[in-house]
């Protein structure tokens, strides 16, 4: 016949084995991650999106800057195009892209910025589309 302190230590290491804690006891969760802030990595991304735009620009400015521009602005806009073409080719992009817009969405909105928040809302809801995924 077994004691009852015995049981009691027979079911405390059953339940460690599982890896599971007394109420109250859980381990702290690990803080949900925040997309970068920085001002100068705001302007590098914004550099880096308007590049090709205007190297196109200026390559075509001895055709005039008429066309120049038109032939810039085209480019650029038409950047991202390609990238939901590429998450079309790719469907683990728009996994990604997803991911990054809804991470990006709900702190916007914890900072009280509704209409970034929608707009990266809307850019969840495309890749996601892109990606297969039906919502």
């Amino acid at each position: 016949m077994t004691s009852q302190g015995a049981d009691e230590l027979r079911a405390r290491h059953y339940l460690h084995t599982l890896d599971a804690h007394p109420f109250g006891h859980q381990p702290a969760a690990p803080p949900a991650p925040t997309p970068p802030e920085d001002p100068d990595m705001l302007l590098a991304l914004t550099i880096a999106g308007l590049a090709p735009g205007i190297a196109t620009g200026l390559l075509l400015r001895h055709r005039g800057w008429t066309i120049a521009l038109l032939a810039g602005l085209g480019v650029t806009v038409s950047l991202p195009l390609l990238l939901v073409a590429a998450m079309l080719a790719f469907p683990p992009l728009g996994l990604a892209v997803a991911i990054a817009s809804i991470a990006a969405a709900l702190h916007a909105y914890d900072d009280g910025r509704v209409l970034a928040g929608t707009a990266w809302a809307l850019s969840a809801v495309i890749s996601l589309a892109c990606a297969g995924v039906a919502l």
